[in-house]
């Protein structure tokens, strides 16, 4: 009696768990839809060729390898791993990698600003200081002494607000994009470019951030630095939540995302993709584990997981990323979830710099992301971005196609080279 007992809950088991796998399975079905390219009049001919195009780049040593997805009318219908995440070639990318999204952050963060917008929380138009109060009173760099990193500046004839750092003409600077002086400041006082291994937190790099002198008035140009950073502690402060978890109960949780965050259990490290740097040589080689004061490689799985940066700090996989990217082309819903009203995702991928000029091609600039015109291969219209790790995802509304590709190699000088590539073979598959 006691066997048959037994028996019948080993049966019980079995089946309850293969109910729960089966429907698993159909979760996944329903979350990602599925189509051939010729099903969407695309050729899979010219979309096999990135697989080839990407692997040049890899014998050339170049880069690792590359994830990449491509969606059209809201099915995926090409992924592809071409390439190895370590230096040694054991271990083949996987569609599952985590990848360090960098800048592919700031469309998101821009998009939870946007929805504080839309309750009315936020204004596009309130001064930043009303959220941080060191911008109350800013001031304008004009002269900088590289022998002791002092400066001399004036008072701003206004300050920032939040409709400037969604479309990053607030004069806040990155480090990069002037090393002698930017960098020499934010170095100057522990703020670093990217996300940080450091105990520290964006409340107190936002706080420092105010009282450093901008670069040039609020709103007279366009300037690529920490702008989307600050709006993320702006979005903790109206929301009263930590970025992070902000982001996961209204953005990526409701449209069904698992894997894209800023930080990871460590017990996920070995999906993380390795990182490679481009040497004196041209070829890359894999980081070291000491990347600089600020940097550490693992950083979204190992170090102290208090640096929220909104403008640098998720990583994910490529599928995640594509639900985002699918609800911003929905207009802001994906299946019965809405992060955005309809109105309000049409207006982030608009051209809303007015009169100022953007220094990056002939495009312009939205609230987060970049707009295309009168481009070679794009369709007007058509809204992106990439991340200093070498990734990239373009979003174009005309075909209602989803291009996303992954790579790891941080600030690669070949990342036009292979974006320029990819673009004309996904668009020859087009037409």
């Amino acid at each position: 009696m006691k066997s048959i007992f037994l028996f019948t809950i080993v049966l019980m088991t079995i089946f309850f768990t293969s109910c729960r796998e089966k429907a698993k399975e159909v979760i996944e079905v329903e979350k990602y839809q599925f189509a051939t390219p010729a099903e969407v009049g695309m050729s899979l001919d010219s979309l096999v060729q990135i697989d080839e195009m990407v692997m040049e780049f890899v014998e050339a040593e170049k880069y690792p390898g590359a994830v990449t997805l491509i969606a059209k009318n809201g099915k995926i219908i090409y992924e592809s791993e071409v390439g190895w995440s370590d230096s040694t070639k054991t271990e083949a990318y996987r569609k599952d990698h985590l990848f360090r999204m960098a800048s592919m952050t700031k469309p998101i963060v821009s998009v939870a600003a946007m929805q504080l917008i839309e309750t009315g929380k936020l204004k596009l138009d309130d001064p930043v200081g009303k959220y941080i109060p060191s911008f109350m009173d800013t001031e304008v760099l004009e002269d900088f002494n590289s022998s002791d990193t002092t400066w001399t500046s004036s008072t701003s004839t206004s300050i920032p607000t939040v409709r400037q750092l969604l479309t990053q003409t607030a004069g806040i600077p990155y480090g990069f994009m002037n090393p002698p002086i930017n960098g020499a400041i934010l170095a100057k006082h522990g703020i670093p470019d990217l996300s940080t291994h450091l105990p520290i937190t964006i409340e107190e790099t936002a706080d420092k951030m105010g009282d450093l002198p901008l670069v040039h008035e609020p709103g007279a140009q366009w300037m690529y630095g920490l702008n989307t950073d600050i709006l993320g502690r702006v979005v903790e402060v109206v929301s009263g939540m930590p970025l992070d978890k902000y982001i996961r109960e209204n953005i990526t949780k409701p449209i069904g995302i698992e894997k894209l965050d800023f930080y990871f259990n460590d017990s996920l490290t070995p999906k993380l993709s390795k990182v490679f740097l481009t040497g004196p040589d041209g070829k890359i080689m894999q980081a070291p584990q000491n990347m600089g004061p600020f940097y550490i490689p693992n950083y979204p799985t190992e170090g102290a997981k208090t640096y929220l940066s909104g403008g640098s700090g998720m990583t994910g996989t490529a599928r995640d990323y594509f639900l985002f990217c699918q609800a911003m082309l929905n207009d802001g819903t994906l299946g019965t979830a809405e992060i955005l009203k309809s109105e309000t995702a049409q207006e982030m991928h608009k051209n809303q710099l007015d009169t100022i000029t953007y220094p990056w091609g002939s495009g312009s600039f939205g609230f987060g992301f970049h707009v295309a015109q009168d481009e070679s291969s794009r369709p007007d219209g058509t809204y992106s971005w990439g991340g200093a790790f070498s990734t990239t995802f373009w979003i174009d509304p005309k075909n209602e196609l989803i291009v996303i590709q992954l790579r790891q190699v941080l600030q690669s000088p070949y990342n036009q080279e292979i974006d320029g590539k990819l673009e004309k073979l996904v668009y020859s598959a087009l037409k």
